[in-house]
């Protein structure tokens, strides 16, 4: 039997980077809002115990290298599940865009493979399995407008008024890591130094609060970066930022029509999207 499922995309309002782990990664406060940008998800079950992950543009890795892959495979080995599943991904969200593709794929199947298979899942437990598979699974397995902290593995309800957007991918790929280890920040904060105001109740307040501290490292990088962010405001976005580790970068807009007339303005410059908060 098949089953199909929607994997949305995220963006950054805001991500501030707090602190260095001794594990190698960061500590963050970040303001997260699930788009409607999807990949489609089409899983089958497998009657030979088989686990196969594929795409249709043949882009993403295959085996433990895969975040679908290995979702499935800490799914099976927590709770002995004898079963096999072949799964394709349609692919609509751009690779190394900081739009959450991988982690938001991941999500989705293990969500989906939770009610296929019939398991009893406590919800803390699916939020623990999915930080295993990557820092941002937990923030799609919440699926819906949210505060991440620590690592991403610590997620809480954040309203956010409806934005459309428009997201313009330059076409490079930036790997996260690499813009981490740029950082030149002291990154000595902890999370009572952030102050998560009320301009996030309405799209003008959200637009004047905007911001990415992994931005400078970006366009250091990619200078293509900066300049679609200028492009963005300058055709009528009442803000625009890098969303997450890059390369994508959304304007913000308060309606869908401004949103399409500055999308024609902007498709020069990559793949353009229009897209709405979930």
């Amino acid at each position: 039997m098949r089953h199909v499922a929607l994997s949305p995309a995220k963006v950054n309002l805001l991500l501030k980077v707090l602190s260095k782990r001794p594990d190698g990664y960061h500590n963050l406060v970040s303001v997260v809002d699930l788009i409607s940008l999807y990949d489609v998800i089409t899983m089958e079950e497998d009657a030979q115990d088989r686990v196969v992950v594929g795409d249709t543009q043949g882009i993403l890795p295959t085996g433990p290298a895969n975040t679908i892959f290995r979702a499935i495979m800490l799914l099976k080995e927590r709770y002995g599940v004898a079963l096999g599943v072949r799964v394709m991904v349609e692919k609509h969200i751009p690779i190394g865009a900081g739009l959450g593709g991988p982690s938001s794929n991941a999500a989705t199947v293990l969500k989906e493979l939770v009610r296929i298979w019939g398991l009893d899942v406590p919800e803390p437990e699916l939020m623990a399995l999915g930080g295993k598979v990557g820092a941002d699974v937990p923030l799609f397995l919440y699926g819906k407008s949210c505060v991440m902290r620590g690592i991403g593995d610590r997620v809480s309800p954040f309203p956010l008024p409806s934005i459309w957007y428009v997201i313009v991918y330059p076409g490079i790929s930036l790997h996260t890591k690499l813009v981490y280890e740029g950082l030149k920040i002291v990154l000595t904060k902890g999370e009572n130094d952030i102050t998560l105001c009320g301009e996030f109740g309405t799209i003008h307040g959200v637009a004047q609060v905007l911001e990415n501290d992994l931005e400078p490292v970006a366009f250091s990088l990619c200078p293509e970066i900066q300049e679609v962010k200028k492009r963005l405001t300058e055709a009528g976005a009442l803000n625009a930022l890098m969303s997450g580790s890059g390369s994508s970068v959304f304007g913000i807009f308060d309606n869908r029509e401004s949103a399409e007339q500055a999308s024609l303005e902007v498709n020069a410059l990559g793949k353009v999207f229009i897209a709405h908060s979930i």
